[in-house]
């Protein structure tokens, strides 16, 4: 399969999680400073329309309050978690200046125009992997943006993943690792289509991985997974 990336990239999930709270800028910080290629982060829509650097749909998990983030304006969410959720735009400004690769996984309808801005807007498009489990989300991404590398989220590789990869227009596939098997990984080298599989953090196995060609692998151990593929 194709590597759409200079070199098979090693990607923090969701930063480094295990040394910093997910989906900051510390996190993501750590996840450079162990050598990892860039992050794997999370996009929600607030109500003003902002992308918001979230996992969850709500507040609750991550910064203990309670709030739905579709239901609160930017400036609330960073009143109620002390600023501690980051936007989109201050996340891809800080991996503009880190150098750092992006995986942006968009988590809902109608805030991937807001998405786009953003990545262009700080000069990350070249270095920036677009990726969800919603083939309309990834058929959007290409309508508004036809160059955007854009990749479906799957957790299993079959006849309905591979009608919905052609359908919504998606450069490759984020595969779970518990599909990545070596007859998948054959298929879909055999399809052309690049493979990012999420999450491992053996690094054994990411060893294997990166030898049977996949494009990226997704860890929440950054640090173990550069000091043994390094």
């Amino acid at each position: 399969m194709r590597n759409p990336f200079p070199r098979p990239l090693i990607l923090g999930h969701r930063g480094a999680p295990r040394e910093a709270p997910e989906n900051t800028l510390a996190s993501f910080a750590r996840a450079m400073e162990a050598g990892a290629d860039g992050v794997e982060l999370d996009v929600q829509r607030s109500r003003d329309g902002v992308p918001v650097v979230i996992h969850d749909d709500t507040l609750e998990r991550t910064m203990g309050v309670r709030g739905a983030v579709s239901a609160l304006d930017w400036p609330a969410i960073g009143q109620l978690t002390q600023a501690r959720v980051p936007s989109l735009e201050q996340a891809a400004a800080w991996a503009a200046a880190a150098g750092a690769w992006l995986n942006v996984e968009v988590k809902s309808a109608g805030v991937e125009a807001a998405t786009l801005r953003v990545i262009e807007g700080v000069g990350l498009s070249g270095r920036t992997l677009f990726s969800s489990f919603q083939p309309a989300v990834v058929a959007e991404l290409g309508r508004l943006a036809p160059g955007a590398l854009r990749f479906l989220l799957l957790e299993a590789w079959d006849d309905a993943a591979y009608d919905a990869v052609l359908g919504c227009g998606a450069a490759g596939v984020c595969l779970e690792a518990a599909a990545a098997d070596a007859l998948t990984l054959e298929v879909l080298r055999n399809e052309d289509l690049p493979v990012v599989v999420w999450t491992v953090d053996d690094p054994t196995r990411i060893r294997s991985l990166f030898r049977q060609g996949v494009a990226a692998v997704i860890t929440n151990d950054p640090r173990g997974a550069v000091v043994e593929t390094g």
